[in-house]
Order: C-alpha cells, then structure tokens, then sequence
C-alpha cells in the first residue's frame, strides 16, 4: 500500500523543498570553487578535508539527519556516493592548482560529468516525489482517483497473466453529510482519515486503496476470492461500526458505518465493467439498509 499517513506527505514536500535548496547551494559551491581554481584564490581551505563532503550545506542535510521519507529511493544512496565523490574530485583539481600544476581536460570533464550527474539524480528523485504526490489524496493518504484506472489495469493484466482471482470493493461510509452537517468539513475529514488508517491496518500491504470521491473508496485486493474478501470487508465493516471517532467538536466518541459492494476482475471483461458491478453491489448494500456488504455475482447480487 501507498504513503499510510498525511504526516508522510508533508516530510516528503518538505524533502522536495530541502533537495531544491541543495541544488542552489551546489551551485553557488561550483561557483566559489571555479572562482578558485581561474583566480587562484585560497578561500576554499575546508574542501581541502578528507570529509569535506559531510560539511558543505548539502553534506550537512543529507548526513545530519536521517531522511525514512527517502531512503525508499535507491537514487538516495546514489547521491550521496557522487556527491562525495564530486568533493574528492574538487580536492584533486584545488590541490593541484595551489601547486601550480596543470589540471588536464580529462581531469576537468571527469569533474564536471560528476558534478552534472550528482544534480541529474537530485532532480530525479525529486520527480518521483513529484509523481508520488500527485497521485495521492493529501487529506487520507490514499491514491487519488487520477491514479486509479492505471493501477487497476495494470493489476487486470496480471490477473490475467498469473490465472489469479482479484476482487475489487467499493466502501461508502453512510450517511456522511450528518457528520459534516453537525461537526463541520473538519469533523468529516478527521472521520475519513480514521475510516482509511482502519483500512491501512486491516489491509495487505500489495492491496490498494483508492479516494473515488467524497466519502466513497475503491478498494483492490489482488489474490483474492469473493469469498474471502466478503469475510474481509465483513470484518471491516465490524469493525469500522465499533470505532470510537474523536472529535473536538463532541463530547463523546462518534461512530460511523459503511456500505461495501464486491466484484471480481474478469480478463474477459473490462476494468470498467468491474468497477460498474461493485458499484451496483454497493447500491444495493445501501438500499438494503446501510451497512452491510453485497456481492455482484453472476448477474446478480448477494448480501
């Protein structure tokens, strides 16, 4: 499963903002050393140090603190070899400079493709921030609608491929806008955000879930069978009815339920058509009084 808290959204953004402040400082640091090196200036003694790379303003970020937001990434670790590498590079060409020697243009390129990498893979792990946040709901957590059909039709081809059973679930927590009416759209949000660390709890960690809208959520749950996932949701139902809900704005725990229609992913037929069935299945929980789980089955649909 996806980022499991907003907490997780904002460290990200905040290690976009600290990457972006890195390349600036980069530059002005290739700046001052060029300066160096053409002026023949001596006012870059700290690059001189073995572990000159832990003291730049970038060394200080990245070795200061740990960063369990990126360590995901495995550019994370590549751009602390090269920015090290860049340092022990520049130590080379102002050592030889102070002394007068010749630095050779292989000695240069082979600095400068360091230097350029090291700012290539910055920007690369901050477009995959990029990409993560835009396909996440910031208020859940959980993937956001533009990011749904693709990661559903990738899971529809590997059903296919693998012969596996996937089943998809729409959940609809009931009732919603009495939430909203009576504890305002900052109560309603507290309450979606209990309703999906519930889910992130209960769920595996390969299953997906996804903001359709509002207070409505698809569910996937790959390797799965109908009946395994009625046992699923059932438990989830359950337990979501029984989840004290603090609010500020009430005195006492709140409570909520939802409604869930299941479907499973055929390869014969469309994603679309299985999000139409589980969709039905839903409609038919709520018109059978709200919190209950149905199933589209063969055309039709069980409780």
């Amino acid at each position: 499963m996806q980022i499991s808290l907003p907490a997780n959204m904002s460290e990200l953004l905040n290690a976009l903002r600290e990457l972006d402040a890195g390349i600036h400082k980069h530059a002005s640091w290739l700046k001052e050393l060029h300066r160096s090196l053409i002026c023949s200036s001596e006012g870059m003694s700290a690059d001189m140090l073995d572990d000159a790379h832990c003291h730049c303003q970038f060394g200080l970020w990245y070795y200061g603190q740990p960063h369990p937001e990126l360590q995901g990434d495995a550019g994370f670790e590549t751009i602390g070899k090269l920015h090290k590498a860049v340092h022990d590079n520049a130590r080379v060409l102002l050592l030889k400079s102070r002394e007068g020697q010749m630095i050779s243009p292989g000695e240069y390129n082979q600095f400068m493709d360091m230097a350029l990498q090291f700012k290539f893979e910055i920007r690369r792990i901050q477009t995959n921030i990029i990409n993560q946040v835009c396909v996440v709901d910031h208020l859940t957590g959980v993937w956001n609608r533009s990011s749904m059909m693709h990661k559903l039709e990738e899971e529809h081809e590997r059903m296919a491929r693998s012969e596996q059973t996937c089943c998809i679930c729409m959940m609809d927590l009931d009732n919603f806008k009495r939430v909203n009416d009576a504890h305002g759209h900052p109560g309603g949000d507290l309450v979606l955000q209990a309703a999906t660390q519930l889910l992130h709890k209960r769920l595996r960690k390969y299953d997906s879930v996804f903001r359709y809208g509002g207070e409505e959520f698809l569910l996937c749950l790959p390797s799965t069978t109908l009946e395994d996932a009625q046992v699923l949701m059932e438990r989830l139902r359950s337990e979501l009815e029984t989840l004290p809900i603090e609010l500020k704005s009430s005195g006492s725990p709140i409570h909520v339920s939802a409604s869930f229609g299941l479907a499973m992913m055929n390869p014969d037929e469309t994603v679309g058509s299985t999000i139409e069935q589980a969709d039905h299945a839903l409609l038919c929980a709520k018109a059978n009084g709200r919190n209950k789980v149905c199933i589209w089955s063969m055309n039709s649909v069980t409780s």
